[in-house]
């Protein structure tokens, strides 16, 4: 399940007001404040008829980041066995219903252009490859089948793509042209 370590220092926040007020207050054992953060965000924006697709998509993207983070934390303190396995099943069983708001958050975005829609669509992907990895991570705590632990692998490779593939498509790039500057992670929404 090392996979995310490997690509989580490649990721910056979108917007780094909210990143850092974020930042400071994960020390929080929950991540119940960021919920409730973005639920008054979204709560707000709601009454803004005229709320854009880009700033819905933002929220979204930063919430994800934060919700993942604080969900890895939890298996780097697994992996130095601070939790035992019992403890990562259970705290897993809290964490993917999160993963799965998120899901719903992403469907009811209103994205403006072919571009956008196809941003949308990538980042469900992404977020729906993230949830199984976790069920699949899940379910190799509790069998210990090494199956399991490389399905999960493999998943968590795909919503990554998933992921890279929408920020390309929100900035109406493909991942592969010369001039996107993807290798300074300029990738990600503005």
């Amino acid at each position: 399940m090392m996979l995310l370590f490997g690509f989580y220092g490649q990721f910056v926040f979108i917007d780094q007001t909210e990143a850092t007020i974020i930042k400071d207050t994960l020390n929080i054992p929950s991540y119940a404040f960021i919920n409730k953060t973005i639920n008054r965000i979204v709560s707000n924006n709601e009454n803004n008829i005229t709320q854009s697709f880009h700033t819905s998509y933002e929220v979204l993207i930063n919430y994800s980041r934060s919700l993942t983070e604080s969900y890895q934390r939890e298996i780097g303190k697994w992996q130095s066995r601070q939790y035992d396995t019992k403890a990562m099943i259970s705290i897993t069983d809290k964490y993917l219903p999160e993963f799965q708001k998120l899901v719903k958050r992403a469907q009811a975005l209103r994205p403006t252009t072919e571009k956008y829609l196809q941003a949308k669509d990538l980042y469900i992907k992404s977020l729906t490859s993230e949830i199984g990895s976790y069920m699949h991570f899940q379910n190799f705590l509790v069998t210990g089948k090494r199956t399991e632990d490389d399905t999960s692998t493999r998943l968590l490779s795909n919503a990554l793509k998933f992921e890279i593939e929408s920020f390309a498509a929100f900035n109406n790039r493909t991942v592969s042209d010369r001039e996107n500057n993807y290798g300074n992670r300029s990738f990600l929404p503005v």
